[in-house]
C-alpha cells in the first residue's frame, strides 16, 4: 500500500528551522509549507488547508495558543491537527496547548524519525 502524501504547514519564526522542517517533510515524501507568523499561518491554512500543522510554541512574542484557538474557531480549519514545537517544554505550557486543542508536543531539535512518526500518527489517512 502506498501512503498518501501529506501537506504539512510548519510555523516558526526562525527561518532555518522552517526550512529544515519543510525539507525534512519533503525527504519523507510529503509537502512542506512554511509560515513565520500567526497571520501568515492563518492565511496559508485558509488558502491551502494542510493536513497537519506543526507550530513553535513562541512566535516572536506571540504564543501559538492564539493560532490554535483561531484555527479551531474557523470552520475550514477546525479539524486540522496541530502539534506544538519548542526548545523548552514546561509541563504547564504543554497542558495549556493540549487544552487549546494541540494533539501533541515535540521538543527541538526534532529527529527525522520522530517527525515521520508524528506525520503517520496525526495526518489524515484519506
Amino acid at each position: 500500500m502506498i501512503a498518501r502524501m501529506a501537506t504539512i504547514l510548519f510555523v516558526d519564526d526562525e527561518p532555518l528551522t522552517r526550512k529544515l522542517l519543510a525539507q525534512a517533510a519533503q525527504i519523507l515524501g510529503h509537502r512542506g509549507l512554511t509560515a513565520a507568523t500567526v497571520e501568515e499561518a492563518l492565511l496559508s491554512a485558509d488558502t491551502d488547508p494542510p493536513d497537519l500543522i506543526v507550530t513553535d510554541i513562541n512566535l516572536n512574542g506571540t504564543r501559538s495558543l492564539d493560532l490554535i484557538n483561531q484555527l479551531h474557531s474557523a470552520p475550514k480549519t477546525k479539524l486540522i491537527p496541530v502539534i506544538t514545537l519548542s526548545a523548552m517544554h514546561p509541563a504547564d505550557i504543554q497542558a495549556e496547548a493540549q487544552a487549546a486543542g494541540a494533539v501533541a508536543s515535540l521538543e527541538k531539535p526534532v529527529r527525522l524519525q520522530t517527525l515521520l512518526e508524528v506525520i503517520r500518527r496525526h495526518a489524515p489517512k484519506n
